[in-house]
């Protein structure tokens, strides 16, 4: 199972690379946007 994934990896790393990165940064941003949103909540 790990080699498949590692070949899959090395083969679309290029591809993925830039992608991960951009869902990874989405991912903290609406992390962040809803933390904020929860503390606004509680001050209100």
């Amino acid at each position: 199972m790990r080699n498949i994934e590692q070949m899959t990896l090395d083969e679309d790393e290029e591809v993925l690379a830039p992608a991960v990165v951009v869902a990874t940064m989405a991912l903290l941003a609406v992390f962040a946007l809803g933390f904020v949103v929860s503390a606004i909540g509680l001050v209100l």
